[in-house]
């Protein structure tokens, strides 16, 4: 989802399927689940990603500009060859291969470095200051230069508790990550058994078994399917279990209707 200028200077398209789920009453032993799942592609995902991209590099222009430290992300790997992932089906199916080779993002505290997959010169992110604390020193920093008065932080107080918050953020992922697949475990396990889902084939491991992304919950799961199988094709599947407390699911292609 990035404009036409951010293609020219090199962004990679990633936009995959989100699962979002909510849980009512999750003390109940029977709990009630509601799941859909966000195309990032669709068009009004894209406005806001592209507005966030928009502000993240006019934020980090504007620190360049005013030698004010920031947390600038940058993502050093902007030679991925994109013609070699042209095989490949545009949507969810490119986007799992794409992420699988990319490096992780840094950050530098002092001066913007390029961002390879958004295609910008220098990137900030700035748009959720209650989700995120490094955002919200970001607006610190901003307010205090706007106000005329030295920014709070130097480059190297922003480096300590930016160490802090990004461990913490990384367990605060874990566990959510850990929580989204129970509940979609939960969810299947709920299902009628004749259920039947659409399975997009993301890549091979060894001989026939697969990883797919069932569409219809935005969940990845692996299973052997027939031969002839390419990456890209769908296949039809059922949930044979599901063991959320165990997370354990057995996943079968069957034929189709």
């Amino acid at each position: 989802g990035f404009p036409f200028s951010a293609f020219v200077k090199g962004a990679v398209e990633t936009a995959t399927l989100e699962t979002r789920i909510k849980v009512s009453n999750p003390e109940d032993p029977e709990p009630s689940i509601t799941l859909y799942v966000e195309n990032q592609a669709d068009p009004a995902m894209r406005l806001v990603s592209e507005m966030m991209i928009l502000c993240g590099e006019a934020i980090a222009t504007f620190g360049s500009l005013n030698n004010i430290p920031l947390p600038y992300r940058g993502q050093p790997q902007s030679d991925i060859n994109l013609s070699e992932f042209s095989h490949l089906p545009e949507g969810p199916v490119r986007s799992f291969a794409l992420v699988k080779i990319m490096r992780a993002a840094e950050i530098d505290f002092r001066k913007p470095a390029r961002h390879g997959v958004l295609g910008v010169p220098g990137y900030v992110q700035f748009t959720s200051p209650i989700r995120r604390y490094l955002d919200l020193l970001a607006h610190y920093q901003i307010k205090a230069f706007l106000r005329g008065e030295p920014p709070p932080f130097t480059p190297g107080n922003l480096e300590g508790i930016g160490a802090g918050v990004n461990e913490k953020a990384r367990e605060v992922r874990k566990l959510g990550n850990s929580s989204l697949r129970y509940w979609i475990l939960e969810y299947l396990r709920k299902q009628p058994e004749a259920r039947r889902y659409r399975a997009l084939v993301l890549k091979f491991f060894k001989g026939r078994l697969a990883a797919l992304l069932l569409v219809e919950v935005g969940f990845q799961a692996t299973a052997w399917v027939s031969v002839g199988t390419q990456i890209g094709d769908e296949v039809v599947v059922k949930v044979e279990e599901s063991h959320p407390r165990d997370d354990i699911i057995y996943v079968k292609e069957v034929a189709r209707d």
